[in-house]
């Protein structure tokens, strides 16, 4: 594609910035700022996929702790695959608890498909490892975290680690750095597009095997009518005894990704000798409040905890 694509899939008004509804001393700036006790560096141009704008994230870094190199987390928000930005999502409480947070954008549905985004989130993580140096990060440390969509892009650059090329392809300056992830977090997300509507709430919002769908635009077909090509996008086919930890949380009223998705990777990791848990949360819908809370936000930080005493190759 050499076309730049328009925006118009984001359905956002052209003039909404989602970093001046959050902290408004931030929107327009590309300095260096203080966001919630971590300096932020906002805008970094991580990889340039050809024909296409650079996609860009924002990094915030807390005070180090004696001077030791900062954990990050990098962050991948949802939004149905065509929609959604960086600024988005539950990640502000990591920053107090001494972890760095790179909030990525990716592209959507409307500019490529699938394994496009994957690209670049696995291209983010690269990027990460290649400047850790300039920016005080643990490069030894770098952990995934995604909502819905996003987490499915996240998930599938951890369980692709550096055995999938497919999935993580070649994007940015340091094709040659590791893409693997120390752990992954993982909000709600689509695992098998073949199974989705098998697993979908009987109030589901949206199928996954219809024309149209989130589902078929991000693959660029109805899944159901290429069995073999939607198969590549399982997730729990890339499953090994190599997978990084996963804390996978799904509320068991989700009516836009049944829980039945998380259930089924959780089953793949667990089966396969991986480290995994998952944390229903009852009575929550796609996204509530309950993801963002004290509850929700402790077994994070202790996830994260058990996990920091180890790293993976650079």
């Amino acid at each position: 594609m050499s076309a730049k694509p328009a925006r118009a899939a984001l359905a956002l008004p052209a003039d909404l910035d989602m970093r001046a509804m959050i902290r408004p001393e931030l929107a327009g700036d590309r300095a260096r700022r203080i966001f919630d006790g971590a300096v932020s560096h906002l805008e970094l141009p991580y990889a340039t996929p050809p024909g296409f704008r650079p996609l860009v994230l924002d990094l915030h870094v807390p005070q180090p702790r004696d001077g030791a190199a900062v954990p990050v987390v990098i962050y991948a928000h949802g939004g149905g695959f065509f929609a959604g930005t960086r600024a988005m999502g539950p990640w502000a409480f990591l920053l107090a608890a001494g972890y760095a947070v790179a909030s990525v954008d990716y592209r959507l549905s409307g500019e490529c498909t699938f394994p496009g985004p994957v690209h670049d989130v696995a291209a983010a993580v690269r990027w990460i490892r290649s400047r850790a140096g300039e920016y005080g990060l643990d490069p030894g440390h770098v952990i995934g975290f995604g909502s819905s969509a996003g987490a499915y892009l996240v998930n599938a650059v951890a369980l692709a680690g550096d055995d999938h090329p497919e999935l993580t392809g070649g994007l940015g300056p340091a094709p040659g750095l590791s893409s693997r992830l120390a752990a992954v977090i993982d909000h709600y997300a689509p695992s098998d597009f073949l199974t989705f509507d098998d697993d979908a709430h009987p109030g589901i919002m949206e199928p996954a095997n219809a024309p149209g769908t989130s589902a078929a635009r991000f693959l660029g077909f109805v899944p159901a009518d290429r069995p073999a090509d939607a198969e590549r996008a399982n997730l729990c086919r890339y499953v090994s005894t190599a997978s990084p930890p996963f804390l996978i949380a799904h509320g068991d009223d989700d009516h836009r990704v049944g829980i039945g998705q998380s259930r089924r990777l959780h089953a793949a990791l667990t089966g396969a000798g991986a480290r995994a848990e998952l944390v229903v949360i009852h009575g929550a819908d796609h996204g509530s409040p309950e993801f963002d809370q004290q509850l929700m936000q402790d077994k994070t930080l202790a996830f994260l905890a058990s996990v920091v005493q180890t790293g993976v190759p650079r």
